[in-house]
């Protein structure tokens, strides 16, 4: 069994920048927000940034998944702006690891949040998602 508190420490942090671009204001129900940096981006930028912060520890054919993100997004970030996404390793617990995240501009904060991965197996998640196929598969030629 993997012991993550022997490869990984409270408080290891990463950070990623990202300048908003076009393509991260898709995901924006309205057309009068497509000037502005989408929530959706502001989470995939939490989970860039949570992963950074164990990709390079994690031993061989083990990887960090999603299973929970909490995400306040405070204030608006215009195209062009700079953000800096930090996370930060709060908890580790049994295989599940909880981050701190923060999204900044040069101004301040624009969203917080919480972004809970699980560490797995890679090829054991690959069997799990092959299995779960197979049986929707089967369900799905029965009806």
């Amino acid at each position: 069994m993997l012991n993550l508190s022997e490869l990984l420490q409270t408080g290891l942090s990463a950070e990623v920048k990202k300048t908003v671009d076009l393509e991260d204001t898709i995901g924006n129900a309205s057309p009068y927000l497509n000037q502005y940096l989408s929530t959706s981006a502001c989470a995939a930028l939490a989970v860039q940034a949570a992963m950074a912060v164990t990709g390079n520890l994690l031993p061989e054919g083990y990887i960090s998944v999603g299973r929970r993100i909490d995400l306040e997004h405070e204030i608006p970030a215009m195209l062009g702006t700079t953000v800096t996404v930090k996370a930060v390793l709060r908890e580790v617990r049994g295989n599940r690891l909880v981050f701190d995240v923060t999204g900044t501009d040069a101004l301040g904060t624009i969203f917080r949040g919480v972004n809970e991965r699980v560490v797995v197996n890679r090829f054991g998640l690959d069997e799990k998602a092959e299995e779960r196929a197979q049986q929707l598969k089967e369900l799905k030629e029965r009806l």
